[in-house]
């Protein structure tokens, strides 16, 4: 079997577990999934599935539902996963208290359905050399993203391993608010690929995680965001102000972009530093490790695993495009940044690796 990424290492081989990685000999692969036959293997995948979990929104205000539907929100075929996005608007779901909590009440303002799948509780990995090619969403001729697609391939650390937990405000803190206590952001998330449809000649690559010894999260979140234009030019405060594109970061007809064709997104994590790769090549400064007071004086990012995720999201903070029912940029009338002909938005993977050293 011969995997296509492009054209600098099309004759590029199946690779099998224990050899090197193409262009770092010094890593082997340990973990892979090539996505062949025609169902999800999962005794690698756990696809998320908020009709069990009744949690929505998932913090960022999002637009759509995870549901644990294949066929449907994702399938395997032709040695690829796709993640499908649908607008749904006229669907209910459950609330539950909790996850997989007590039955609430029917929901309605959720108006997508797509998926979202991971490896958590059956593989993590503590540092490595981590990518995927994937191809991000365009609908069904291939050429158009619509604006509200959130596509993500990102790591979390495993909670029974997770070293550093905390409350989500001081309120919460001082009475100890169970319900809220969480591992996140204290024990850190990589973010390895990100991309919004309004810019798809951008994508970021980050980190977020708690910067203060407090023991609440408000006010206290760290990030190291960094964006790769498709010319390949990097600027680390690129963002999108008061919710105004850049032309240059809107492809034009005929324009390539991170939509338009796969790209291996990855990054190679070591006791020190978090960089970030492009077909296969390291690209921007990266995450310093070694400065413990940059993390609340934790030993954050180190000798504890993190799983694999994979997923669509729509709408929501991410480069301020929030619900499809909100105001949009204009603030006077629905959200004009919604294209409901443009769905459903298809994003493929071809491969997930992971390497390590000898």
């Amino acid at each position: 079997m011969i995997v296509l990424c492009s054209p600098s290492w099309a004759d590029e081989k199946l690779p099998k577990l224990g050899s090197v990685h193409p262009t770092d000999s010094s890593y082997r692969l340990v973990w892979q999934e090539e996505f062949s036959g025609n169902k999800l293997d999962r005794l690698k995948w756990v696809p998320e599935d908020d009709s069990v979990l009744g949690q929505y929104g998932h913090g960022n205000g999002e637009a759509q539902v995870y549901l644990d539907s294949e066929g449907e929100t994702f399938y395997v075929r032709d040695g690829k996963l796709t993640i499908v996005a649908t607008y749904a608007p006229n669907e209910k779901y459950p609330l539950r208290q909790g996850p997989r909590g007590a039955y609430l009440r029917d929901i309605d303002h959720q108006s997508f359905r797509s998926a979202k799948i991971k490896t958590e509780g059956l593989a993590s990995f503590t540092y490595g050399l981590i990518e995927a090619r994937i191809k991000n969403p365009t609908n069904r001729t291939g050429r158009k993203t619509a604006i509200p697609v959130w596509p993500a391939f990102w790591m979390l650390p495993e909670a029974k391993t997770a070293p550093y937990a905390g409350f989500w405000d001081k309120l919460a803190a001082e009475k100890d608010r169970k319900w809220t206590y969480s591992s996140w952001p204290y024990s850190g998330e990589i973010d390895i690929m990100e991309m919004s449809g309004r810019a798809t000649r951008l994508y970021h690559a980050g980190a977020v995680y708690h910067k203060s010894p407090k023991n609440w999260t408000s006010g206290h979140i760290g990030w190291y965001s960094h964006y790769r234009r498709f010319d390949g030019a990097l600027d680390p405060k690129r963002w999108i102000r008061d919710q105004v594109l850049d032309g240059s970061l809107q492809a034009k007809p005929g324009e390539g972009s991170y939509s338009q064709e796969y790209h291996i997104y990855g990054c190679k994590w070591t006791k020190d530093r978090i960089v970030f790769m492009l077909d296969h090549k390291e690209w921007g400064p990266g995450l310093d490790l070694t400065d413990e007071a940059k993390f609340g004086n934790r030993k954050i990012y180190n000798d504890y695993p993190f799983y694999l995720i994979l997923n669509q999201a729509i709408g929501g903070n991410y480069f301020g495009v929030w619900g499809p029912n909100d105001p949009g940029p204009d603030k006077v009338a629905k959200n004009e940044l919604y294209d409901f002909d443009l769905f459903p938005q298809s994003m493929d993977i071809d491969w997930v690796r992971v390497y390590q050293p000898k």
